[in-house]
């Protein structure tokens, strides 16, 4: 029997959780082994939860193999599908500030029930910033923040919730943003950033978070 013939029966029969164990090696052309993949059945990918979620896992294995330097999410793969299929990247979605409680509780929820940090972040100008530069700095925001990221207008606030953000990555967008705001808005309009992360010590209840968000808008 042809490695074909077993590969299409394995497809065509009924769904199973159990893996090849020669598993697929995936190196360099020197053959410095950098992943093993186990083979897997596209039915039971497609039909077993248990062989998706491993099959997900595996898939950003290969990602941070790839990119070591970022820590993966399932948001971004389906970033970069969304890419592919799409021919590019939706909007980052930009709301009112009032819709930014009830976000933050799904947030929380989300964290809570998967352990997953996320970052809330705050960003504001001084009060001799015209809205010329209000609007400047929502555009830079806007092109540097994730489709899975959420923007909330708030008066001539501007809050951010990043999914998936633990506190040092968001330190980071944070000299980003600096840094590129920088080349256009004036050195005399002061840049002000507040971020805190979830789940942290700064919380020690989910409920809190919403109690320093709301302060921040007030």
């Amino acid at each position: 029997m042809s490695g074909d013939d077993r590969m299409d029966r394995d497809d065509s029969g009924p769904a199973t959780s159990s893996t090849s164990t020669t598993g697929l090696s995936l190196g360099r052309a020197d053959s410095q082994q950098l992943l093993v993949l186990p083979l897997m059945s596209y039915t039971a990918v497609t039909t077993d939860r248990e062989m998706a979620t491993s099959f997900v896992r595996q898939l950003l294995q290969a990602a941070s193999k790839m990119i070591p330097t970022r820590e993966w999410s399932t948001q971004d793969l389906r970033d970069i599908l969304g890419f592919v299929l799409e021919g590019g990247v939706d909007p980052v979605p930009m709301l009112e500030g009032r819709y930014l409680r009830k976000r933050l509780k799904e947030q929380l929820a989300r964290a809570e029930r998967y352990s997953e940090p996320f970052s809330l972040m705050f960003v504001s100008l001084s009060e001799n910033a015209d809205a010329i530069h209000h609007q400047g700095l929502v555009d830079l925001l806007m092109e540097r923040l994730r489709r899975s990221d959420m923007v909330f207008l708030y008066r001539r606030r501007v809050a951010i919730i990043l999914p998936h953000t633990n506190e040092k990555a968001a330190e980071g967008l944070i000299a980003r943003i600096r840094t590129l705001a920088a080349a256009t808005i004036p050195a005399e309009v002061v840049i002000e950033t507040l971020v805190r992360t979830y789940p942290s010590g700064d919380f020690a209840h989910p409920a809190e978070v919403l109690d320093w968000a709301e302060d921040q808008l007030r």
